[in-house]
């Protein structure tokens, strides 16, 4: 919960708890970290995974977010994270976000309310203090305890006169009133021999009645520490996630995993790399760099051999493929599917693009050279898959800065009208 140096809630002019400002931004800490739980536990990980990956948005959270427009602003990180486009989960936080917020924010208030009903406790600058005031008040002077067949006796030293100890108050109460009525009258110093601390008296005296180890603290284990919280990075480290009865509520993402979020042109960057590999014959070396690659991109990357037996006409067994494959990576057998769907466009694209490439290469030196130049634009262009619109849009932006409208029609019929051709209906 939060100390009085960062109040989650307040009271307005009718009475009414609202949230401070403070309040409104934990309420939508506390919102994402709800929604990104829901899809967390939708993913067919292992619980331990999903923890670590809760744990793992929450700490960023921490180190990256201080104003609520940072959480918006933070949303292609947080699709990282998650393993989905960044529309995607912008969408499924529209449709859900406010319905969220709203139930947030009445338990936030409930339950910073009941804790502001409650009595906190007091702090003390030093345990004494807490010691003194618990007892309300000071160890009479000139008295001092002694044992007499078994009972312990409150002795006042001048007159010997005793009393049981649990009278301590009420002597300490009487001689702070004969004091106070008293009138003091000035007295020569007498000088006294060094006073023996109480607790040494009484261990001297009745040591053996005692036993255990000795009990020692350090002033940091005495004395509180009141300075205020820190309020930098790490300012929703220490705080508690809401506890909800309950199905929170919200779209399931369970029916539908998030699409694999894999850019074609880093895809093309691989498939440049393996053909490196296999011309050296660098196979160790080739293993080792898979094993480096993000999972899906390696699960992408081991399937290509089985994408070109199969663009060949020959006869792949998927399930047992698959199989091998979630036992390496650890990707489940629904994951796979999506990557090596993903994989297949990927694959019917490249064909398209690369015979598009040698064909250039014979049109005519010009047009070579130009596409030489235009190859890695064209790559980045169909990052943009499967949005078609996309691709078409960026392709024409592209081509337009072609002057000459002949070599342009070139390049249109070559890299643009091919690609469109393999939309899927």
């Amino acid at each position: 919960m939060a100390g009085p140096d960062r109040k989650v809630i307040e009271k307005n002019s009718h009475g009414e708890y609202v949230l401070t400002a403070y309040g409104e931004f934990l309420s939508y800490f506390h919102t994402h970290i709800q929604l990104f739980g829901t899809l967390i536990s939708a993913k067919k990980i292992p619980a331990k995974e999903q923890e670590a990956l809760k744990t793992k948005i929450r700490s960023y959270i921490s180190s990256n977010v201080q104003k609520t427009d940072h959480f918006f602003d933070q949303l292609p990180q947080f699709a990282q994270f998650l393993g989905m486009g960044s529309q995607e989960l912008s969408s499924y936080m529209n449709r859900n976000f406010l319905g969220a917020l709203n139930k947030v924010k009445t338990k936030l208030i409930e339950q910073e309310s009941v804790a502001e009903q409650t009595p906190r406790k007091k702090k003390y600058s030093k345990i004494s203090d807490e010691i003194l005031e618990g007892l309300g008040f000071t160890f009479p002077a000139g008295h001092r305890f002694e044992a007499e067949e078994g009972m312990i006796y409150l002795v006042e030293i001048a007159t010997g006169k005793k009393r049981e100890a649990a009278a301590l108050g009420e002597v300490a109460r009487e001689t702070a009133a004969a004091g106070a009525a008293a009138r003091p009258i000035p007295a020569a110093p007498v000088r006294k021999g060094p006073e023996t601390p109480i607790l040494e008296e009484i261990l001297k005296k009745y040591g053996e009645l005692f036993s255990g180890k000795p009990l020692i603290m350090k002033v940091e284990e005495l004395e509180e520490d009141d300075s205020p919280a820190p309020m930098g990075e790490d300012i929703l480290s220490d705080v508690e996630d809401l506890h909800f009865d309950g199905d929170f509520g919200g779209d399931s993402p369970s029916f539908s995993e998030p699409p694999v979020s894999i850019p074609f042109s880093k895809y093309m960057d691989q498939v440049g790399k393996v053909r490196v590999f296999q011309k050296a014959g660098q196979l160790e070396e080739y293993k080792r760099w898979v094993a480096s690659l993000p999972v899906e991109e390696n699960a992408l990357v081991q399937l290509q051999t089985s994408l070109l037996k199969e663009s060949r006409g020959e006869v792949v067994e998927w399930d047992g493929t698959l199989g091998q494959l979630g036992a390496r990576t650890g990707l489940s057998e629904s994951r796979l599917r999506k990557v090596l769907e993903l994989g297949r466009d990927f694959f019917r694209i490249r064909n398209q693009l690369e015979s598009s490439w040698n064909k250039a290469r014979t049109a005519s030196p010009a047009v070579a050279e130009l596409v030489k130049k235009a190859w890695p634009h064209i790559l980045r262009v169909m990052d943009e898959y499967p949005d078609f619109t996309q691709i078409k849009g960026k392709m024409d932006q592209l081509l337009s800065r072609i002057p000459d409208a002949s070599q342009r029609k070139i390049l249109t019929d070559l890299f643009l009208n091919p690609v469109l051709s393999i939309r899927r209906n």
